[in-house]
């Protein structure tokens, strides 16, 4: 009878001293980032039959178990990587409209001073002093257009090494998990050795899902991760990995690939990096760096353009025929680098009016050209013709494109219609006496303000896409940017709030309880006492019946 109540409460004893080391380590870790609480699951020992019954012997710890809900942490992994996409691309777009919306330096300030400088020659076409004004605020013009535009190419190579950062990120995080995968299997999940791993695990996998979405399977205990498209980052105790190639469109910018160790790279789009701050970044350049940088730049070209027309159609104060007040360069064409063809693309404008704020692809296929405005995907029809030097030419949205050589089917180029437009342009009249203020005509005279009067006409006419001034056309910019910020903003809050709703639900699962884990440590506490109390009861009746038998 002794040894069996000596062994019931060693029993005991362990199963105590597992659930107070248990509560401890919970308490202990109640700050700690992804851990999950842990709990002790036991079961009674088989009995033992006597003839009488059957005779208890004690209890078995069976395991230590985590708290721990799959479908709330998916849920929460999917929350949480929507509003990093969001919150990612809202602290981009809130950039450019900070930039826009700088009343104090903003292009229109500045588009409206040299309108102004117009306004006095105009009433004084003469006035040297006029003239230089009106240099001078063209200058401050084209200096803003610069700033605001470098700012914009600046923020197009800060995505590019966040990019590569991001990809670093995701690759340490497969091998990570890959690598704990194979440990969680040597050590068997229900081991408590393996909970701690569990945890670091879930932990990696919710810290990636922040950068891409993904998507997780388990098996045998083994995670596999995959990106919303399907291609497996972590497979077993292997991962893949995530590269940043140049693009073949544009080699000022890097692309996201999938690398799976065999083939070459794919490149991947925003719609196949679903979620996540990556997405959030490829988003913003395509649809809101892009756009604003090419509207800026259609803003540009016509002002020039149209100034440049009206000028020529004066005379300066020499009596010479007005020549380019602006110079800017012509659009540029790209092509990919994958092409197998000798074809070579050169673009000219050919109405300023009907140019668009896009980019375009033009690819050959089937024996012909086809084109595609970047902006809204939609297919341009074009008209075919041929160039002075007899090389077939496609007209359409105001460029002409002139194709010399010989394409192969599958090649691709990229025409860049006014995102180059401002980085090269410039006031290209220096002397105020070649200002033709006056108009080309047999009336005119030094005092002659009648093209003066024409250029400063422009301020007020629809030049941009025929329907909007220039102010117009930079107020509609600094409101369309305005509203995406606005919206991203108010996504992130909503989002923001799911994800504070799922982590308190994942939390009232897998977080500790302090008070909890006081009323369990007291419990387990007593438990172990009285345990020990049968341990010391066991030892008086042991001691009784060897003084019995010796006496």
């Amino acid at each position: 009878m002794a040894s069996s109540l000596i062994n019931i409460a060693s029993s005991g004893l362990k199963a105590a001293n597992v659930a107070i080391s248990t509560t401890s380590n919970n308490i202990s870790n109640v700050y700690t980032d992804g851990y999950s609480k842990q709990s002790v699951s036991l079961a009674q020992n088989a009995g033992t039959q006597k003839p009488y019954g059957t005779v208890g012997n004690g209890v078995n710890v069976v395991s230590v178990d985590r708290a721990y809900d799959s479908l709330v942490t998916s849920q929460l992994r999917a929350a949480s990587s929507n509003y990093a996409g969001t919150t990612a691309y809202s602290e981009q777009v809130s950039q450019i409209d900070n930039l826009l919306s700088d009343s104090d330096n903003s292009l229109s300030t500045l588009m409206s001073s040299f309108f102004s400088s117009l306004q006095s020659l105009s009433t004084n076409a003469s006035d040297s002093s006029a003239r230089q004004t009106v240099i001078s605020s063209a200058q401050s013009m084209l200096n803003q257009f610069s700033s605001t535009d470098k700012y914009l190419q600046d923020m197009d190579s800060s995505i590019n090494s966040e990019l590569k950062t991001s990809v670093a990120q995701i690759n340490t995080y497969s091998k990570q998990i890959a690598d704990l995968n194979e440990k969680i299997v040597q050590l068997g999940s229900g081991s408590s050795s393996a909970n701690s791993l569990l945890d670091q695990r879930d932990q990696l996998i919710t810290e990636m899902s922040k950068v891409v979405g993904v998507t997780t399977t388990t098996q045998d205990s083994m995670v596999s991760v995959s990106l919303s498209n399907g291609m497996t980052l972590v497979q077993g105790d292997k991962s893949y990995d995530l590269v940043t190639v140049t693009s073949p469109d544009d080699p000022s910018r890097v692309e996201v690939a999938y690398d799976n160790g065999i083939s070459d790279p794919i490149q991947l789009s925003a719609d196949s990096l679903e979620s996540g701050s990556i997405n959030g970044l490829l988003t913003f350049r395509t649809e809101t760096l892009d756009s604003a940088r090419n509207q800026l730049g259609l803003m540009a070209l016509t002002l020039a353009n149209s100034f440049n027309t009206q000028h020529k159609e004066g005379v300066d104060l020499n009596g010479d025929v007005g020549t380019d007040f602006f110079s800017f360069a012509q659009p540029g064409v790209v092509s990919n680098t994958n092409n197998s063809g000798s074809a070579s693309l050169t673009a000219t404008f050919a109405d300023s009016t009907a140019v668009k704020a896009s980019d375009y692809t033009l690819k050959y296929a089937n024996g012909a050209w086809a084109v595609t405005r970047n902006s809204d995907g939609a297919s341009v029809d074009y008209t075919s013709g041929t160039d002075d030097s007899g090389n077939p030419m496609l007209s359409f949205d105001g460029v002409q494109v002139a194709v010399s050589g010989t394409a192969n089917a599958g090649d691709k180029f990229t025409l860049n219609t006014v995102s180059e437009v401002i980085s090269n342009m410039s006031v290209a009249i220096t002397d105020p006496a070649k200002i033709a203020a006056a108009l080309n005509d047999d009336s005119s005279g030094e005092s002659d303000n009648r093209n003066a009067a024409a250029l400063l006409a422009l301020q007020s006419s629809n030049q941009v896409n025929g329907n909007a001034t220039f102010s117009e056309a930079y107020a509609s910019l600094v409101s369309e940017i305005g509203v995406k910020t606005q919206s991203a903003e108010t996504t992130a809050t909503t989002q923001s709030s799911i994800v504070e709703q799922l982590t308190e639900k994942q939390q009232s699962i897998s977080g500790v309880n302090m008070d909890e884990e006081y009323i369990d440590l007291q419990r387990y506490q007593e438990y172990y006492t009285a345990n020990a109390k049968i341990l010391s009861t066991a030892g008086s009746i042991f001691d009784s019946l060897l003084a019995a038998i010796s006496g």
